[in-house]
């Protein structure tokens, strides 16, 4: 039996729980949150588990880390899962390291990601595999990007589009929390890195807006830059290729509404000098947890596009992907998107299909084709098609 560590019991977290307890029938789940309502309510969602799953309390505080470290290692943790802020997955990570268990994320913050990579030398000594920035995107796009670049002899562009989107969108902005609203807004606030020229290049968020269209009812979209969707790609293709791109798919309008909210400071991290105990950031994002719709029907749309040459032919890739909310378990869209690749990226790393030590890239290490059968038994299917230019 293989025991595993959900830290987070949120969206994503749940997910993680519900696909590793169905697809590793022979598995145990930990799940632990700080707050004990959300303990209660997952364990009821998962009771046909039975003693499969079971909950814990989840404190962070500095002073118990090694209490976190002594749980992993008193139940004979094989991999967790951070599904928390980002801000914490350096911290997991090490303590995952010193527990001797292997440490998988849904990562989005570049510089959190570059601490983790320090480690290294570290999960290497302890025989432990770290995989940050999986998920979505960053995550299972780019595992499948990097799949499609290997397969060209030269490459000129790779072009990533993703974004999840409400089925029946309302408020001024279109959209609907399926994931934190930190983790939205860092998107929007960090730089972006992409590929120009060969070159890596640092660019501002919510710029270079592009229309973009998807089958109906989706219809006219518009895409913009935005952090932390490229994950490893800058690095592993500078000077291979021309250009690689990353952009968030939204409903029309959207980027204005942020862009303004940007430009006149109201997502500044900065105190509010009336009242220094808030961020005007903290305010922006308090009041959008408050008002926008969320655990209503979503649709996750993703566009890979590689252009290059195999056997001096000139060659498109197009990988499409349209996921919908899952009426019968109830997941979303962008949970299932997110959460069921990294479940089955942990799943490999447990049973070693990923064996690889250290701080490792999923783009190099994970078995994209094993990837793609495990998610289409998942119903998460990406269509592909060739074109010759």
């Amino acid at each position: 039996m293989v025991n595993y560590a959900v830290l987070g019991l949120g969206l994503m977290g749940s997910a993680l729980c519900y696909d590793i307890l169905t697809y590793d029938p022979t598995s145990r789940v930990y799940g632990f949150d700080k707050d004990p309502k959300q303990r209660d309510h997952q364990k009821k969602q998962l009771q046909q588990f039975k003693d499969r799953f079971q909950v814990q309390d989840l404190n962070l505080d500095e002073k118990q880390h090694q209490h976190l470290e002594k749980i992993l290692v008193d139940n004979e943790i094989c991999v967790a899962f951070g599904a928390i802020d980002y801000r914490f997955n350096f911290s997991l990570s090490k303590i995952c390291i010193s527990a001797g268990c292997s440490f998988v994320d849904l990562g989005g913050n570049p510089t959190v990601v570059q601490q983790q990579q320090g480690l290294d030398s570290e999960a290497i000594h302890a025989g432990v595999t770290i995989i940050p920035d999986l998920g979505l995107a960053p995550g299972m796009i780019n595992i499948i990007a990097a799949y499609a670049m290997r397969k060209f002899d030269t490459l000129e562009e790779c072009h990533l589009r993703v974004g999840g989107l409400p089925q029946d969108p309302e408020t001024i902005l279109n959209y609907q929390q399926v994931f934190a609203i930190r983790g939205l807004t860092n998107e929007y606030l960090e730089d972006a890195r992409i590929i120009r020229n060969r070159k890596l290049e640092i660019i501002p968020s919510l710029t270079e807006v592009e229309e973009l269209t998807f089958p109906e009812p989706w219809g006219n979209l518009e895409a913009f830059n935005t952090a932390g969707g490229t994950s490893s790609l800058p690095d592993l293709y500078e000077g291979k290729i021309e250009q690689l791109t990353y952009k968030t798919i939204r409903y029309p309008g959207h980027v204005q509404f942020f862009m303004f909210l940007k430009e006149f400071g109201l997502l500044s991290s900065e105190k509010y000098p009336p009242n220094p105990v808030l961020s005007p950031r903290e305010v922006i994002e308090y009041y959008l947890v408050q008002n926008l719709p969320h655990n209503q029907p979503d649709a996750v749309l993703a566009r890979i596009t590689v252009i290059g040459k195999i056997n001096n032919q000139k060659i498109k890739y197009v990988y499409q992907l349209i996921d919908l909310y899952d009426l019968e378990t109830g997941f979303s869209a962008m949970a299932r998107t997110t959460a069921f690749p990294t479940s089955i990226i942990g799943q490999f790393i447990a049973h070693n299909e990923i064996s690889k030590d250290g701080v490792i890239k999923g783009e190099e290490y994970v078995p994209t084709e094993r990837l793609i059968e495990e998610l289409e038994k998942r119903k998460i299917f990406f269509d592909f098609q060739e074109y010759q230019e």
